[in-house]
Parts: C-alpha cells; sequence; structure tokens
C-alpha cells in the first residue's frame, strides 16, 4: 500500500504530465500558442484525463471484488 506522501507526489505528476500533453496537443490541433490563449481547454483536458483515470481505478476495484466475491461464496465441494 502506497503512503500518503508518494500518493501526493504521484498525483502532482499526474497533473503537471496531463498540463504538458495538453497543450502539446491543443497546439498540435490549432496552432502554436493556441492553448495558452484558451486555458479553458487545459482545464478540460485535464478534467477528462482525471475522469479517466479515475474510471480505471473504479474498474480495478471492481474487478478485484468480483474476484473477491468468487472466493467467498465457492462452493464446498
Amino acid at each position: 500500500m502506497l503512503d500518503a506522501t508518494t500518493i501526493e507526489r504521484q498525483a502532482a505528476n499526474s497533473a503537471a504530465y496531463w498540463m504538458e500533453r495538453a497543450v502539446k496537443e491543443i497546439d498540435a490541433l490549432f496552432g502554436e500558442g493556441y492553448a495558452k490563449q484558451h486555458p479553458e481547454l487545459i482545464a478540460a483536458f485535464m478534467k477528462t484525463a482525471a475522469r479517466d483515470e479515475l474510471a480505471m481505478n473504479i474498474r480495478g476495484i471492481a474487478e478485484a471484488l468480483e474476484t473477491f466475491q468468487v472466493t467467498l461464496f465457492r462452493e464446498v465441494e
């Protein structure tokens, strides 16, 4: 299990990565400097990335719970 400090550091690294990626992707689509002129697009990109990561984490938890349920309710032969 990760400690709180590690989780906090990873969150900051993820946010920084998403921001850099947002700028690159937006500028690639609309031209150099467009992202800087439209910070709302960067924010939307980051929200989408965060929601996607959250969804993947929830999926992982659901899969783990499925395995746990199978183990709990396996009939004795």
